[in-house]
């Protein structure tokens, strides 16, 4: 899993960067070919879950409420007005850049998600049953239309899963371990970018990894890290995740 890079020392820089309300390129995200090469082509299952986690690696703001949008349509179908209000309710959405609608379009664009029109009883609306009808006798069929989960999104959806991108991130450098979970115990409550700063301020861990005389890094950096494997997400202060909080269970 790639995590956010420590060379950047401050977390507001990375977030003015992600900030822009326009919709990405997702010819330009794939990571596995040119957009001339996958013209007529078929794409592999893996290719296309490729294309999903492509999106979500793209847009650092709008990754966490993507992840949870897939989350919450793996138990089944989900019609598309309900998901749009169950959105607006995710304390991920806060740092969206984008509305409900939008965002389900791009996992839609990727494959990640399906819409699918049914009729009054519930009955499916497929290209049979349009067959011959005009575009206003197909409106009157329409009575709501269902998100669901693809095999891809499933895919794409395991890959992400924080848990296991947390338990990446606590075993990738040791040292630092100790100081995740003091971070995220301290996260419990919500807490301003400047509480952390305080908190960490004079930790030997903000020189893990430097030349001698180098100065700290940001704590920024370890909160980019813990932000980005889903341990912590902010709403007007930094909280700690449920996933977050399953994985401190376990580390008592």
């Amino acid at each position: 899993m790639t995590f956010i890079n420590e060379e950047h020392s401050e977390l507001h820089t990375s977030e003015a960067q992600d900030t822009q309300n326009q919709e990405p390129d997702l010819d330009k995200t794939t990571f596995f070919a040119e957009k001339e090469y996958l013209d007529g082509r078929e794409l592999s299952f893996s290719q296309k879950v490729e294309k999903i986690n492509a999106l979500l690696l793209a847009n650092t703001l709008n990754r966490p409420v993507l992840y949870r949008i897939l989350a919450a349509t793996e138990a089944g179908s989900v019609s598309f007005d309900i998901l749009e209000m169950m959105i607006q309710d995710m304390p991920e959405f806060k740092t969206s850049t984008q509305p409900q609608a939008a965002l389900i379009d791009w996992l839609v664009k990727v494959d990640a998600l399906a819409l699918i029109d049914v009729d009054i009883d519930g009955n499916r609306i497929t290209e049979e049953t349009r067959k011959g009808k005009t575009e206003d006798e197909i409106d009157d069929l329409v009575f709501n239309t269902l998100v669901e989960l693809t095999e891809y999104g499933k895919g794409s959806l395991e890959i992400f899963n924080p848990r296991d991108r947390i338990e990446l991130l606590l075993g990738e450098r040791p040292q630092r371990y100790d100081t995740y979970i003091d971070l995220l115990n301290f996260m419990k409550e919500k807490r301003t970018y400047n509480e952390i700063d305080s908190f960490l301020r004079g930790n030997p861990i903000l020189l893990d990894g430097l030349k001698l005389g180098a100065r700290p890094m940001q704590p920024s950096v370890l909160v980019d890290k813990l932000s980005s494997a889903g341990a912590i997400y902010y709403e007007d202060g930094w909280m700690i995740t449920p996933e977050g909080e399953s994985v401190l269970g376990n580390s008592a």
